[in-house]
């Protein structure tokens, strides 16, 4: 069978480090060690997508030129917007509906153009993908399409993970990663560490304006020493944070998927997750599940982690069993069924 010729969208792997470029990252990397399928990727390293102005001139001008230039039988759009005018087919994976959802905040201008101009545009996409279940029923909810319209592609976990030697650090300290914006509610971990003494909080991921508004929340609980706000950090020390942390704490209230978790199962990191349907699709009965924004749980689940190492051996196998399930190689699988399905 002739190769399939697919462009794919590879430009947020570069810049700021965000789970984007970690999934772009490894879908580039599994479908180009299939036979059946002849990569092009669209991007332009010193393009700084971050900036807005800079996202739009590459989301209407720069991406769609190069995908048509690519002439490929299909061009696969990884950063949830799309252009006014998109070549066809393509194919468009949405990871959250975060900025429609009101989850995310800025301004007008952003709002306007992720929220309801991405609404419309994303419509124009061949086939939509999500990452989960739970983000599919809530894309076509919100986009007013059809859930059969919609794929589930997933994410996966890169092999690195599981091979991380469990070294807990002695004081301990619990571990959050991603990005430091509202809707990741780190201030509720915050507070949970006041409430369980000698514990220290490292947050590893890209800081927002939000970082001051956890700040404060340390200082005013009084625990501004043991907390660590690292910024971004890069895989090796990341993957050395996860052997180091008592558990890893993920408040989060509201996710397209939640990579971060599901790599804490594959390192046998206990997790501590808020209970949101997402994060249990993803995490099944492998994570101890805490309600958004209580503190209190989320404090009384990590002295319960502390004071429960042993017992705390069978949800770990569970865990690193179902993160096993999880692979890039199983993404692109489906991904390529996606591409044939509108070629």
């Amino acid at each position: 069978m002739k190769p399939l010729r697919v462009a794919l969208e590879t430009q947020y792997a570069f810049g700021t480090g965000t789970g984007l470029g970690t999934y772009v990252r490894n879908v580039a990397t599994a479908l180009r060690a299939r036979a059946d399928i002849e990569l092009t990727e669209i991007a332009v390293p010193d393009v700084d997508v971050w900036r807005f102005d800079r996202r739009v001139l590459w989301d209407q001008i720069i991406a769609p030129r190069l995908a048509r230039r690519a002439k490929a039988d299909v061009t696969h759009f990884t950063g949830g917007t799309l252009s006014c005018f998109p070549p066809h087919p393509c194919v468009l994976t949405v990871h959250d509906l975060a900025w429609l959802a009101g989850a995310v905040r800025g301004r007008s201008y952003s709002r306007m153009y992720f929220a309801s101009a991405q609404r419309s545009l994303a419509r124009k996409a061949d086939r939509l993908v999500a990452d989960t279940e739970t983000a599919r029923a809530e894309i076509a909810r919100r986009l007013d399409v059809r859930v059969d319209a919609i794929a589930v592609a997933g994410a996966g976990v890169d092999d690195e993970w599981f091979a991380i030697e469990r070294t807990p650090s002695d004081p301990p300290y619990v571990l959050a990663v991603g990005t430091v914006e509202a809707r990741k509610d780190l201030a509720t971990a915050v507070r949970a560490i006041a409430r369980v003494p000698n514990v220290r909080l490292i947050s590893a991921g890209v800081q927002t304006g939000y970082a001051e508004r956890v700040r404060k929340a340390a200082d005013v609980a009084g625990v501004s020493g043991r907390v660590e706000l690292l910024g971004y950090v890069a895989d090796d020390r990341l993957r050395s944070l996860y052997a180091g942390a008592t558990a890893l704490i993920f408040p989060s209230r509201y996710e397209g998927f939640g990579l971060p978790p599901l790599q804490a199962l594959a390192a046998r990191v206990p997790v501590i997750a808020a209970d949101i349907p997402v994060l249990r699709e993803v995490l099944g009965d492998c994570a101890i599940f805490v309600t958004p924004g209580d503190d209190e749980a989320f404090g009384e689940a990590l002295a319960r982690v502390l004071a429960d190492s042993v017992l705390l051996g069978p949800l770990l196998e569970r865990g690193q069993m179902r993160a096993r399930s999880f692979t890039w190689r199983s993404v692109a699988q489906r991904l390529v069924d996606v591409y044939r399905s509108v070629a």
